[in-house]
């Protein structure tokens, strides 16, 4: 299941930019990379939740509007101990655009 909407997302990128396909674009300039295994929002199908590290218990995840994505690239998959694997990407998102970064911690 997973994989079958990480595939879903990397479709959608790649037609945003069908009429600049003889134009060289330097997507760097208006937009800002971020990597990690994505995941479908559980109530929310306009927004994307990027898990740094999905197999850690620390959970840093960044929640991104699926509408602010530029492109999306597969970069590699992760595995764990177990044999538990991840699918990891690096997600272009337009400057300027807000979003949710969370990082758990321990209060002392």
């Amino acid at each position: 299941m997973p994989e079958q909407y990480i595939k879903k997302l990397i479709e959608m990128s790649n037609s945003r930019f069908d009429i600049e396909k003889y134009h060289t674009v330097d997507i760097r300039l208006t937009h800002r990379d971020f990597e990690g295994t994505p995941q479908k929002h559980p109530y929310d199908e306009k927004l994307l939740i990027l898990l740094s590290d999905p197999f850690s218990n620390n959970r840093d995840y960044l929640e991104l509007t699926l509408e602010s994505i530029g492109k999306i690239e597969e970069i590699g998959t992760l595995t764990d101990e177990d044999g538990n694997s991840a699918i990891r990407v690096r997600v272009w998102i337009k400057k300027g655009t807000p979003a949710i970064r969370s990082k758990p911690f321990i209060i002392k």
